[in-house]
């Protein structure tokens, strides 16, 4: 199958862990993006990927179309245009002291793209699977605009549609996301998280109250409501309870509208942990796009992928999704 994502791609600033951003004198550079992280991932394991997206003509655009490319995914659909590219800024927590971000994506090349900057019946032949995230729509009413035309193309052509639905607090409100969100994953087929998403029943959204990590018992009723009222036939998410800044314990599930499939919990220490929910969004595209893959491999490989992907620098994983399941297995000893 074939995959084309659209989304913005940013620059990362970032301390290091022994500074804040009150005290840091230089900051590391790292390009990604929850789209591209996902792309990055899939291309790394054999799926042919594309990218859509806007980028300055001048040298940190094509240094990022560079990378792509040395990565295989497509660039031919990337707008070169303009003279910003988004960035933020990460101050990198460590142990009782979070990290934080400061985004700095305004009058950027994608923030400024309109419907007529992009030909998505064009870019969409012969691909299968469009993926997007809900930090799109976050970033303002055109490019909710855009995505609903991309969305419209993707439907019409009768390509499986997956989104993150990615809340980012630092871009829009809860409630807007909920009330936005809820129109694009009328389009889904598969779906991360299941917030922001309306479930309004008695005047009142069901989920409401849900404590941080509710257990599939308290969680099915709920799932089967939003397969039934959206459609879509697969909700994957992890639950994640920290420790501290650099220790979490981390599970996977999947539910269907046969069921909740899940794995068990596993503790993993933190050195970077941007771009870790994209590792386990990617292993779950990965084994849904192979029907011979069961629900039990698929999350193995997922949350393998994710778990991984905390022990890297950086935004992006590029490690074979297929093999992750064996992280879930390995021990600190020397493989010989």
């Amino acid at each position: 199958m074939r995959l084309i994502t659209f989304g913005e791609i940013m620059m990362r600033l970032s301390t290091e862990p022994s500074s804040t951003f009150k005290t840091a004198n230089q900051f590391n550079i790292n390009i990604g993006g929850s789209e591209m992280n996902v792309a990055m991932s899939l291309a790394s394991s054999g799926i042919d990927v594309s990218m859509m997206t806007a980028l300055p003509d001048n040298r940190f655009g094509q240094r990022t179309v560079s990378l792509l490319k040395s990565n295989d995914i497509n660039t031919e659909h990337i707008n070169l245009t303009g003279r910003r590219m988004g960035t933020y800024f990460l101050e990198q927590g460590f142990n009782v002291r979070g990290s934080s971000v400061i985004y700095d994506r305004k009058y950027s090349s994608f923030e400024q793209s309109k419907v007529s900057d992009y030909d998505f019946d064009a870019a969409f032949e012969g691909h299968d699977w469009f993926h997007f995230s809900g930090i799109t729509p976050a970033l303002n009413t055109e490019l909710q605009d855009v995505l609903t035309a991309a969305l419209e193309a993707a439907k019409a052509r009768g390509m499986k549609i997956s989104a993150d639905l990615n809340f980012r607090g630092n871009l829009w409100s809860f409630e807007e996301a909920r009330k936005t969100m809820t129109k694009f994953v009328k389009y889904c087929d598969v779906i991360f998280g299941y917030e922001p998403l309306e479930l309004v029943e008695d005047g009142k959204d069901v989920k409401d109250g849900l404590e941080r990590n509710p257990g599939p018992d308290t969680l099915k009723p709920i799932l089967d409501r939003i397969h039934k009222k959206y459609g879509v036939s697969h909700i994957a998410f992890t639950q994640r309870t920290v420790v501290h800044s650099n220790k979490n314990i981390i599970k996977g599930l999947i539910s269907t509208k046969d069921g909740i499939y899940e794995t068990d919990s596993y503790e993993v220490e933190i050195l970077d942990r941007i771009g870790t929910g994209d590792a386990f969004t990617a292993g779950i595209i990965h084994g849904l796009m192979d029907s011979r893959k069961s629900y039990k491999e698929t999350l193995q490989n997922a949350l393998g992928n994710m778990l991984f992907k905390h022990t890297i620098s950086g935004d992006f994983l590029t490690e074979d999704i297929a093999a992750m399941g064996s992280v879930l297995d390995a021990t600190r000893e020397v493989k010989r």
